[in-house]
């Protein structure tokens, strides 16, 4: 009990660490638990597996290949039977990458990966601490920066330097260096590097505020920028687009966070029908419910939609719906047996 205390005192004191507003203490959901994982499509899994790896000393936790016979035929990519998977861990959360047969990744594609500015599920965040030099580990294993060739502070009083990088395939990435010396920690963090968030970006934060904070409980985000937008040069310098006015918030689950930004300066819009699965960059997040039934009421009363028909993922039945915004959702109750399960998770990677 008392190493579960202090492991949540250094995830506020970490999240707090960032820009962000304060929010209330309150209890964590009892129904979506946390992330199992985060879903990327990418062209090879091998080589994306390696730039993870050299990059953020992710852990290779199982490979195989995935049967698309049990998903919902409106997710099944045209002409794809199954795709090669391949699991990467942290010590707090995990990336999914799959590489789906049939599809032609050399060839141009009508959908590229996510801008930074979105819409839709836009980055994972890697927190590390400032010794690691994670950002620079990420360049050396072949990402490209998208802003300042170096980590930028947004403040004087913040103890974190941001980049946002792309890999191969254009997917972005955001990197976090902590200062951890700046922080009155309970206790030092015992990993060097966790994941931090899944971010969405979104024309419309409000709706998207009050769809998240109805499907985890009624939790009440931490947000910044309702009165001024974030912005000014050291935000153009992480984000790479001049003239940057954003709007944050935050909804903390046990394992990993959720981000939604709106760029304000960059409006966008929701394209006419979802993102195909098999489009490369981010595309699913599947949380770990305690009962899919509830769980599935509570999507669909937040203001999600299902995707007809259930599935089968993993010898489990899982469930697919979508946000708002069209961004697709899993869930999914796992065995802590399962490499899958974001119960294998103790104290959120602290």
């Amino acid at each position: 009990m008392i190493r579960s205390v202090l492991a949540l005192a250094a995830v506020f004191a970490l999240s707090g660490c960032g820009l962000m507003g304060s929010a209330p203490e309150q209890e964590l959901d009892d129904l979506i638990v946390g992330v199992h994982y985060v879903g990327i499509t990418v062209p090879d899994v091998e080589d994306s597996g390696r730039f993870y790896e050299a990059a953020f000393d992710v852990r290779r936790m199982g490979e195989s290949e995935l049967s698309l016979a049990g998903m919902p035929a409106d997710l099944r990519p045209e002409g794809a039977e199954q795709a090669r998977s391949l699991l990467l861990r942290s010590p707090n959360a995990q990336v999914r990458l799959m590489s789906f047969e049939g599809q032609d990744y050399s060839a141009p594609r009508d959908i590229s990966a996510v801008p930074v500015q979105g819409p839709g599920i836009i980055h994972v965040c890697f927190q590390a601490i400032e010794e690691m030099g994670a950002y620079a580990r990420a360049i050396a294993a072949g990402a490209s920066t998208i802003g300042d060739p170096e980590p930028v502070a947004l403040s004087s009083r913040n103890p974190v330097k941001y980049g946002y990088i792309t890999d191969a395939n254009g997917i972005v990435t955001e990197v976090e260096e902590v200062d951890v010396s700046q922080l009155d920690l309970p206790e030092p963090p015992k990993n060097p590097i966790r994941m931090r968030h899944v971010a969405f970006a979104t024309p419309d934060l409000d709706r998207m505020v009050s769809f998240w904070s109805a499907f985890l409980g009624d939790q009440e985000p931490r947000r910044i920028g309702s009165w001024f937008s974030i912005s000014g040069e050291n935000v153009d310098a992480v984000s790479g687009i001049p003239g940057s006015e954003i709007e944050m918030a935050w909804f903390q689950l046990r394992n990993l966070e959720i981000e939604i930004a709106q760029y304000h300066s960059h409006p966008t819009k929701l394209p006419e029908t979802p993102r195909p699965l098999d489009a490369p960059g981010y595309n699913m997040v599947v949380f770990d419910v305690t009962d899919l039934n509830a769980a599935q009421d509570r999507l669909l009363e937040a203001g999600g939609t299902l995707i007809e028909g259930t599935g089968s993922l993993d010898g489990a039945t899982i469930i697919f719906g979508r946000d708002p915004d069209g961004n697709l959702i899993g869930l999914q109750s796992l065995p802590k047996s399962s490499i899958y399960s974001a119960k294998n998770f103790a104290d959120q990677g602290i």
